[in-house]
């Protein structure tokens, strides 16, 4: 089979896959990965269109530069895969490292020594290789936060099989290769071709994948940004008030307990007014993560309202969610190093879920026993207890 023809072709699925990069580029603002992407597909189809002038241009145009913008495209791929997931690239300067060194066989094998298998074997290697560490990211990478978006583990390990699958291709190219050296790389034979065709194949559905892969991450990351509050990452309003319905549905059906712990920092306006809103954000924060430090597994903490937080107690009892509660204010008061060196209190509503409470409910009598801490001079702790009767009147325990 005629070389420079097959190479044509997959020159126009690399022309191709860079025009569907492009569309999705433009149609999804801030996909990441796809820079990168575009980069690795540039740096292939250099690589594909001097290959395919091999037969009319010199060997270190068609050999060493066009093996060197295949290497380049395939790191490049593993970038662009650990740009999507936010995985650390800690491949690219080893990789980089074996491009140049692969360079140097190239130009051993070319123009000192020159030989075909060696040089088959060092493209197919490297490759193989690169295939195998982003399959490796991509199995690696199972992030918590995944759960805003459950077809996203799927998606990776299908794209990381993938990839092992093409470095398995390259490995058999290099045995095949070596028990059935080829006469030239001009005219292929079959072993070459059908490596040739194959490759063409598996790259352009990874390139696809990466693709599908950006578009993923993005939509869960919008899914988690309408969930979440900008200034503290916790649980907005409406996230924390799912959460608690379906907790409360869940210990209905299983007989369990629920606390409920709402929280508003004492004359936060009065920070703001003197102390700018920086420091007011300074003071959300460091409440924020005092809250954040009480949390059992299971638990679920949400930003309420400017100053006011709510916080979900898995399986505790109002004792217990009392008592949680009074370890926070006794942090939150002792709180050093602030903004001006102010000093910060909060008050606590406490309650637990009743037979047949609804999530209103549950907030409401919540939102009541803050009140009543407000009401009692801040920085105070309350828990809503059922009524009792005594004589002729009802009362609440203290």
């Amino acid at each position: 089979m005629y070389m420079p023809w097959l190479m044509c072709g997959y020159a126009v699925a690399v022309v191709l896959l860079m025009l569907g990069c492009r569309l999705a580029s433009r149609a999804v603002s801030g996909l990441r990965g796809v820079r990168l992407l575009m980069g690795a597909l540039a740096c292939g189809l250099t690589g594909v269109v001097l290959v395919a002038l091999r037969p009319w241009a010199p060997a270190w145009l068609t050999v060493m530069l066009s093996n060197q913008g295949i290497f380049a495209g395939a790191l490049l791929i593993y970038c662009a895969v650990a740009d999507a997931l936010s995985a650390p690239m800690r491949f690219l300067r080893p990789g980089a490292a074996l491009c140049l060194a692969a360079l140097a066989g190239d130009v051993w094998f070319t123009s000192i020594h020159p030989a075909l298998v060696p040089r088959i074997l060092i493209a197919s290697g490297l490759c193989a290789l690169f295939a195998g560490v982003t399959a490796a990211t991509l199995f690696r990478h199972h992030d918590e936060e995944w759960d805003a978006a459950p077809a996203l583990p799927y998606l990776a390990t299908t794209l990381a099989w993938l990839e092992v699958s093409l470095a398995c291709l390259h490995t058999a190219r290099c045995v095949l290769t070596v028990l059935y050296p080829p006469a030239n790389f001009v005219h292929l034979d079959l072993i070459q071709a059908a490596f040739t065709y194959l490759n063409l194949l598996m790259n352009v559905a990874a390139v696809c994948g990466v693709i599908w892969l950006s578009l993923a991450v993005h939509r869960k990351e919008l899914q988690l940004m309408a969930q979440t509050d900008g200034l503290t990452g916790l649980l907005n309003r409406r996230a924390f008030e799912d959460v608690l319905a379906r907790e409360l549905e869940r210990v209905e059906s299983n007989e369990g307990s629920l606390g409920v712990l709402l929280l508003d920092i004492d004359r936060f306006k009065e920070v703001n007014d003197t102390l700018g809103h920086m420091a007011g954000d300074e003071v959300i924060r460091r409440v924020s993560g005092a809250m954040q430090a009480g949390m059992w597994p299971g638990d679920a903490l949400g930003r309420y309202g400017g100053e006011e937080f709510v916080m979900l107690l898995c399986n505790r009892t109002l004792e217990q969610a009392e008592e949680m509660a009074e370890k926070l204010r006794a942090r939150i008061a002792a709180f050093a190093e602030l903004p001006g060196g102010i000093r910060v209190t909060a008050s606590i509503g406490v309650a637990a879920n009743q037979a047949g409470d609804s999530m209103l409910e549950l907030l409401r009598r919540c939102d009541d026993a803050l009140y009543r801490s407000k009401r009692g001079g801040r920085n105070l702790v309350t828990a809503d207890r059922p009524w009792t009767r005594r004589g002729d009147i009802f009362v609440q325990p203290a």
